[in-house]
């Protein structure tokens, strides 16, 4: 979403507008989600720390100082309150679940022969098995970049609280560290040569 737009949205939404506060809704949702669950929270946390962070901003639309990067503000946001679920429960849990990617693979599923969909089930358990081998940090950062719609690159900052300009080159050699564990993971279910 332009700037621009964000800010008119917000300016309206903050008047009593309930059209903009659903299509404000609609535009971050998906990043306010896949920033709680790029901290690895289960479920209930992510949805909890969703709520929260959408109950802040409908308190703060008056009081944005720069209400073009709303997105930025929910992003650091739910960053904040998913440190603060962590360090009030003092665990992490892990996710093996595909729903912060948005995929549907049922309806695609049916269309292939089957050598395709057991290509395809083991490249991405391959896959799965590989980003839980990554770093926290290559995981947060890739999970957040893959949330739909995309973040902008100040949206994805503010969620990971970097630099804007290191997540291209973070991205990158995240991107890599991934390609080569993929590379080297045996087919789920088969020993290691």
């Amino acid at each position: 979403m332009e700037p621009n737009e964000t800010a008119a949205l917000v300016h309206r939404a903050a008047a009593g507008d309930s059209r903009a506060w659903e299509a404000l809704v609609m535009a971050y949702a998906g990043l306010v989600w896949s920033v709680a669950r790029a901290h690895r929270l289960g479920t209930a946390d992510a949805e909890d720390v969703a709520q929260t962070t959408w109950e802040r901003f409908a308190r703060s639309l008056d009081a944005l100082k720069e209400p073009e990067h709303a997105g930025a503000w929910l992003a650091t946001t739910a960053r904040r309150e998913s440190l603060r679920v962590l360090t009030a429960r003092n665990r992490v849990t892990p996710t093996g679940d595909l729903t912060w990617t948005g995929a549907s693979p049922a309806a695609e599923d049916e269309a292939l022969d089957r050598d395709e969909q057991v290509r395809r089930a083991d490249l991405a358990a391959r896959v799965w098995q590989a980003l839980d081998r990554l770093g926290d940090s290559c995981q947060r950062l890739l999970r957040v970049l893959m949330a739909e719609p995309p973040p902008s690159y100040a949206e994805a900052a503010a969620a990971l609280d970097m630099p804007i300009g290191s997540l291209g080159p973070t991205r990158r050699r995240c991107l890599e560290k991934l390609r080569r564990l993929v590379e080297v993971s045996p087919a789920p279910g088969r020993a290691h040569d």
